[in-house]
């Protein structure tokens, strides 16, 4: 295995490390905001605009920006930042209810059904990856998965 891939692959579980634990930071901001899902999710995303775009200015990623840049971009690359938020209000509702892990196995699922949706039909310009048997019969594991974890 090449260095590089050992370390995004480092990178990326503590990054899933990082995302189990959004889910109750935001469920915990929420609560000590009167249940105000809305509030929560705003002054989530206000910090972390905020800390992105110090970040963005101390780089330099602002200098190659420009309006005909912007207006050369599809228009549903904006959808993003608004599936983000609808996922946080749902994090914020649904963990206090299912726990983490269940919510997170449920999430990891429909991350999966579509990641292969988008292969297959190449949504997104995206190469197309067409659906196969083997990937069914791996999606039909985690529904098991699933299952088992709601068991528990």
């Amino acid at each position: 295995m090449q260095v590089s891939a050992l370390i995004f692959g480092v990178l990326a579980f503590l990054g899933g490390m990082l995302v189990a634990a959004q889910g109750p930071i935001y469920a915990r901001l929420a609560e000590g905001l009167s249940r105000n899902y809305l509030l929560a999710v705003f002054l989530a995303f206000a910090t972390a605009a905020l800390v992105t775009g110090i970040m963005a200015l101390a780089t330099g990623s602002f200098r190659g920006l420009s309006a005909t840049t912007l207006s050369g971009l599809p228009i549903w690359v904006w959808l993003g930042g608004m599936f983000g938020a609808v996922h946080v209000v749902i994090s914020m509702q649904s963990i206090p209810a299912l726990g983490v892990t269940l919510f997170l196995v449920i999430v990891v699922t429909g991350n999966l059904a579509g990641a292969a949706l988008y292969d297959h039909f190449g949504a997104m310009g995206l190469a197309e990856r067409p659906f196969s048997l083997v990937k069914a019969f791996g999606l039909a594991l985690v529904v098991l998965g699933v299952g088992l974890v709601a068991r528990a």
